[in-house]
């Protein structure tokens, strides 16, 4: 009655604090070594020390009057469950409360015989189910303690005496859906040495079926079979029992995701496994993989725009990107997570004759419990147990039927920076897996359905546009490379999708190089010929920027119709391919090395501050003259720069004509700003931020009035001027003019001058704004057709 109250009292930490500094260690050892009475008594003690070492100052104290060897003695004799139960929990709370306690509770080899309690247990289930109940949970919750060191000596003991009849037990009880049972393969699950001795022994097997069962699916569960997978023979036997299958349809439920990280982990140590991929693959897990690239695409977006915003509102500097470091010692063949420092395949201590086949990784993340405080719990002896100790009562061991969940809830919220941090490391850790088992596919030497399919390359091509990813790019290079997805890639459009990527130029290198193999032509040919109308046009304005060769080019463009095609598109600016139609006929003829002939390199700076020589140096003020435009208007100039600068002025205007000494001369079919960049010119003054319009009409002006000098530096100026705002406009004039060489410069300049995509587009539409716009088209076909056609 003694032991049972103080017992119960000394569940609360005032009273453990109160009996600190007695002697109450060394007596209860002293009534477990020596009083001989009923194993009640013994019971009652060992609960008394199991509550009192929950304070660290009393476990060290029972270690030091030989408490553990005392308890070790009792559970070698054969004495009741109860007593049994108190005694695996006390040796417990003192393993997990006081750490200096475990060397000797490993060298007693106290575990051993724990493990051997719970074989016993597992035995008398079918004669005595409570009982054998609640000690195989006492000895799997000590278990569980023990193994939290991760200590070999420890999974040592649990393998059992023979037969490794410890491990098998726990496998069993797993199959009872046992939670203690789950986390205490968990932790066995962290010492290499162990897994392939434990999947020998069935737990993969167990542990699929348990996780099938959603009622029961904890993190433990599928962190075991992760941790299966870091070895050969147990990923073949995950293969053989449906495993991938079943953490493929967990990849594929969005209420798992918390799982994904640890799943994508476990699949990537299968990537040397041929038929593995090959399993996977027909069970969706590039569908996985393209939901895990549209979700990195919206991170990387996200931070994006996180980093812009802090960045403007000069809250703190830009974070540095993160940089997923690996460790350089986990990229050998071997394993390298074996205790044992001194682990070789077949050394006297290895457990398997050889280490796995790949690398391991981080372990995962578990969340430790406070396992202690369930079965504190200790009643105080009724009346009938002080009258008459013949049967121990059950509420002695009441707590032990009820177990906390193994792990806490992942999802609960994380407001701390720490916890934020995580998230973010789990999803960069996502993140690298999905790659790596993209990279795998990409390498794979048979075509992977729907691997070069839009759905798969649109979202790889916006994550390495936003987070210029290296490795993402030599997975798209990879796929690119492959001539068996040539056709696919072509025929949506990833040639124009290629141009805006970082590192372009090697994806359009690898399109080129198979789109001009003889397969290759063949089936452009056959597309151009006999496709669907959407894939011909796309295949049409394609064909300029795959193929290089003039006689190739002719061959598909002329003879099959690819030229026609690519100028409906031009034709129709509602359609889908109109921009990059506008980009394909420029590339066209980029290839064919169109040249613009009225082309000079002279520069408008080299001409526009060209000083004419001064002949009236000596003259007086000269006199002025009126010009009198068609509209009315008049333009005042220099009579006498005028008449040393033209013959045709000098005769008008000193000659024998009628206007010769009139202070006001009437001029036909002259524009006003033509004849004011005329006498700009003519005076040497600047002129560059004339209109093309007026150099233009200032150019023929100088012909007219035979100003050959002036006419010259004008015309040098106003074809150096041309560019994308103006091509439109200069082609126009000179239509309007009959002035077909400049006609045909402006065309050619539009099509192989330097511009921007958005600046060639913006000039090419500005030609379909103008009433001639099919007399423009026309031009550019001639243009092509001419060059195309040649020997």
């Amino acid at each position: 009655m003694t032991l049972s109250i103080l017992a119960n009292a000394c569940l609360h930490s005032d009273a453990r604090e109160k009996v600190r500094g007695s002697k109450i260690a060394n007596n209860i050892v002293s009534i477990i070594k020596y009083i001989k009475l009923e194993s009640t008594l013994h019971c009652r003690a060992c609960r008394l020390i199991g509550n009192l070492s929950e304070c660290d100052w009393h476990a060290k104290s029972f270690c030091k009057a030989g408490a553990i060897q005392a308890i070790v003695d009792l559970l070698q004799l054969n004495t009741n469950t109860q007593t049994y139960l108190m005694s695996v929990r006390a040796i417990r709370n003192i393993w997990s409360i006081h750490e200096g306690s475990r060397e000797e509770i490993l060298e007693t080899g106290v575990i051993r015989r724990i493990t051997g309690l719970l074989i016993m247990a597992v035995g008398k289930l079918e004669t005595s189910t409570r009982t054998a109940s609640e000690l195989i949970e006492i000895c799997l919750k000590a278990m569980c303690a023990f193994l939290c060191t991760l200590d070999p000596r420890v999974s040592e003991q649990i393998r059992g005496e023979k037969d490794l009849q410890g491990y098998k037990c726990i496998v069993q009880c797993l199959g009872m859906k046992n939670k203690m049972a789950v986390k205490c393969l968990y932790n066995l699950c962290q010492i290499a040495e162990c897994r392939p001795i434990l999947g020998n022994s069935g737990a993969i097997e167990s542990l699929i079926i348990l996780i099938k069962d959603r009622s029961e699916l904890c993190k433990e569960m599928l962190s075991s079979l992760c941790l299966f997978c870091r070895e050969a023979v147990n990923r073949a036997r995950i293969r053989i029992g449906s495993g991938l299958e079943l953490m493929l349809s967990l990849l594929q439920s969005s209420q798992d995701e918390k799982y994904h990280p640890m799943l994508l982990h476990a699949l990537a140590q299968f990537v040397y496994d041929d038929p593995s991929i090959v399993i996977m693959v027909k069970n969706g897990l590039l569908d996985v993989l393209v939901t895990r690239l549209r979700k990195m695409v919206r991170e990387t977006i996200s931070n994006e725009e996180t980093r812009i915003s802090k960045k403007r509102g000069n809250e703190s500097p830009p974070n540095k990107q993160t940089e997923f470091k690996y460790n350089k010692t986990n990229l050998g063949r071997f394993s390298s997570d074996y205790y044992r420092d001194d682990w070789s395949p077949g050394s006297a201590t290895s457990v398997s004759s050889s280490p796995p086949s790949t690398p391991p990784l981080p372990f995962y993340d578990s969340l430790e419990n406070d396992e202690n405080t369930e079965d504190n719990y200790s009643p105080v002896c009724s009346d009938t147990e002080f009258m008459d100790n013949e049967d121990e009562p059950q509420e002695e061991v009441e707590s032990l039927e009820s177990c906390k969940s193994v792990i806490a809830e992942t999802e609960e919220p994380q407001t701390s920076e720490k916890g934020n941090k995580s998230i973010v490391n789990n999803c960069e850790y996502a993140n690298v897996w999905t790659l790596v088992l993209l990279s795998r596919l990409s390498h794979s030497n048979d075509p992977i359905e729907r691997l070069a399919d839009s759905t798969t390359i649109e979202p790889l091509s916006a994550y390495i546009r936003h987070a210029k990813n290296p490795k993402a790019s030599r997975i798209l290079t990879r796929i690119v490379r492959n001539g068996a997805y040539l056709m696919p890639l072509l025929k949506q459009g990833f040639v124009f999708e290629a141009q805006t990527l970082y590192g372009s130029e090697q994806y359009l290198r690898q399109l080129c190089a198979l789109a001009e193999t003889g397969g290759a032509i063949g089936e452009l040919t056959s597309i151009l010929l006999r496709g669907d109308e959407a894939h011909k046009l796309v295949i049409a304005v394609s064909i300029p920027f795959l193929i290089k060769s003039r006689y190739i080019l002719k061959s598909l463009l002329n003879n099959y119709g690819g030229l026609a095609l690519i100028f409906r598109v031009l034709s129709d600016q509602q359609h889908s391919l109109y921009k990059n139609a506008i980009w394909s006929i420029c590339r066209l003829a980029n290839t064919l090395q169109i040249q613009p002939e009225m082309i000079d390199k002279c520069q408008i700076t080299d001409t526009a501050s060209t000083d004419f020589p001064r002949v009236y140096d000596n003259h007086p003020k000269p006199a002025t003259v009126t010009f009198e435009l068609d509209d009315g208007t008049t333009i005042n100039a220099c009579r006498h720069t005028l008449c040393q600068k033209s013959d045709a002025f000098s005769a008008m205007l000193e000659g024998n004509f009628s206007e010769s000494g009139k202070k006001r001369v009437k001029l036909r079919n002259t524009s006003r700003e033509g004849l004011h960049t005329l006498l700009l010119a003519a005076n040497g003054a600047a002129f560059e931020n004339r209109t093309i319009e007026s150099l233009l009409d200032a150019v023929l002006l100088a012909d007219k009035f035979l100003m050959n000098d002036v006419s010259d530096v004008l015309t040098e100026s106003s074809i150096s001027k041309l560019n994308y705002q103006n091509f439109s406009r200069a082609w126009n004039w000179a239509k309007n003019n009959a002035c077909h060489e400049l006609k045909s410069c402006c065309v050619k300049s539009f099509l192989t001058a330097s511009m921007t995509h958005s600046e060639r587009v913006q000039a090419f539409q500005d030609f379909s704004n103008s009433d001639s716009f099919h007399e423009f088209l026309a031009e550019v076909r001639q243009i092509i057709n001419s060059v195309l056609c040649q020997r």
